[in-house]
């Protein structure tokens, strides 16, 4: 729950950062071809805000799109299109849009191809039918990988990774997106790396190797540093602090922690971020506090055991304090 919960708001505040594209439609006003096919360019930059919204504003192009000889940008609309109506829960609506373009599909069309594999990939998973959308990842990115569209093979990776059940399934194909977006000409491809370092570290926590999650964070957290996002930052840092306490760094996890835990109270005072964001990241902080807590409950109370059981007079005058030892040892974390 807790990798996607956070992949989400990761990718929404990313979104966030896209400048808007707002389309003008004015009565006699003549626009040339060319700044058509400039704007039309530009579509993605439209998927923001509310997916209502984001349909709507995406349904507004697609006359314009349908104009053009070549139809690619039209179709690829349509696969956005589909994405923005899963997200209302809209899954036959969505199918019905997808099965529309994909009507429409010719070879000079792969672009649009590998978009419509995805999204109706994305309309499967988001419907809760997994078995369904990982072999349409998978085909997305290997018709992406084909013809080098870099920015939508890392998407599809990093959707395998997400739908794969197996923890190394995960981690191997999280470590191919990874591998692209760094070495990748493609700009908007690099873009994905905090997100990816996320996803990577969290099945790292999954499969206990909590080093290897640690380092993953730490890489996540320079990023977002660099990007100057401050929501992907605080993120990192819990995990940081999550995996040292598997590390049982105990200490060093409670002091960044609480740290962690201040930022949010003063944020939350200046009004920074919206309170469902500030409830959730607050409410995860004091979830590992208790974990840590806990963990320091169980390492004392051995230990309190350990030595008190070797006292004759205290296990013949303590032994209900004894027991409790014992058994918060026994039971607790």
């Amino acid at each position: 729950m807790v990798l996607q919960f956070y992949r989400k708001k990761l990718m929404q505040n990313w979104k966030r950062r896209c400048k808007v594209f707002i389309v003008a439609i004015s009565i006699g006003l003549m626009i040339s071809e060319s700044n058509a096919d400039m704007k039309l360019e530009n579509f993605d930059d439209l998927f923001v805000g509310h997916p209502s919204e984001i349909e709507d504003n995406l349904s507004m192009l697609l006359s314009q799109a349908q104009a053009l000889e070549n139809r690619s940008i039209y179709l690829q609309i349509l696969s956005q299109i589909a994405l923005a109506q899963a997200m209302q829960k809209e899954f036959t609506e969505a199918h019905r849009t997808l099965d529309k373009a994909e009507a429409s599909l010719t070879s000079e069309y792969e672009l649009a191809r590998v978009r419509i594999l995805l999204e109706r990939g994305r309309v499967f998973h988001q419907s809760g039918n997994i078995d369904e959308a990982l072999p349409l990842f998978k085909r997305s990115y290997k018709l992406s990988e084909e013809h080098k569209f870099d920015f939508h093979t890392v998407n599809a990776a990093h959707m395998v990774a997400i739908v794969e059940e197996s923890v190394d399934e995960k981690i191997k194909w999280n470590k191919k997106a990874i591998d692209l977006a760094q070495k990748t000409q493609d700009k908007k491809a690099y873009t994905w790396l905090g997100a990816l370092y996320n996803n990577l570290a969290q099945s790292y926590i999954e499969a206990k190797q909590y080093s290897e999650a640690h380092s993953a964070f730490e890489k996540c957290k320079k990023y977002a540093e660099e990007k100057g996002d401050m929501i992907v930052v605080r993120g990192a840092k819990w995990g940081i602090a999550r995996s040292l306490r598997s590390l049982e760094l105990l200490d060093n996890a409670l002091e960044m922690q609480l740290a962690l835990l201040e930022e949010y109270e003063t944020i939350a005072k200046k009004g920074e971020l919206p309170i469902e964001l500030i409830v959730v990241g607050r409410g995860m902080i004091y979830e590992e506090l208790t974990e840590i807590h806990l963990a320091n409950v169980k390492k004392f109370s051995v230990l309190a055991y350990q030595d008190l059981s070797q006292d004759p007079w205290f296990v013949k005058l303590e032994p209900k304090r004894l027991e409790k030892m014992k058994q918060l040892g026994i039971h607790t974390g």
